[in-house]
Order: C-alpha cells, then sequence, then structure tokens
C-alpha cells in the first residue's frame, strides 16, 4: 500500500483515455463528445469504485483466513 497514489492516479490516468476514446466513438460530433465526457468519467470511476468495494467486503467476510 506503499504507493496508492501513485496507483490511483494510474487509474485515473488510464480512466480517463479508456472513457475518452469511447466517447469520440459513441458521438458523432466532437463538441457533444466533449460535453459528455466529464459525467461519463465520474460514472465510470464511481462504479469502478462500487465494484472494487464489493470485491473487497467479499474477500473480507467470506475469504478471511483467520
Amino acid at each position: 500500500m506503499d504507493d496508492l497514489g501513485t496507483h490511483i492516479g494510474l487509474f485515473l490516468l488510464s480512466t480517463a483515455v479508456i472513457v475518452a476514446v469511447s466517447c469520440m466513438f459513441t458521438e458523432a460530433e466532437d463538441g457533444r463528445a466533449l460535453r459528455l465526457f466529464p459525467r461519463r468519467y465520474l460514472v465510470f470511476v464511481v462504479v469502478s469504485f462500487v465494484v472494487a468495494a464489493v470485491m473487497l467486503a467479499l474477500e473480507h467476510t467470506l475469504a478471511s483466513v483467520s
């Protein structure tokens, strides 16, 4: 967990690229794609956080060795 900030930064950077490319491919107009980017990016990050939290909760409750 020493590099948590680095990992979060790299995650946010890579997801920004993924969402930007998907916005450009799904929208015909660049202006509309740029307007939709912040909302799509926020949804992607929030859903990814929820999935990670659920996985950690399941790991803690079902796969604990103690």
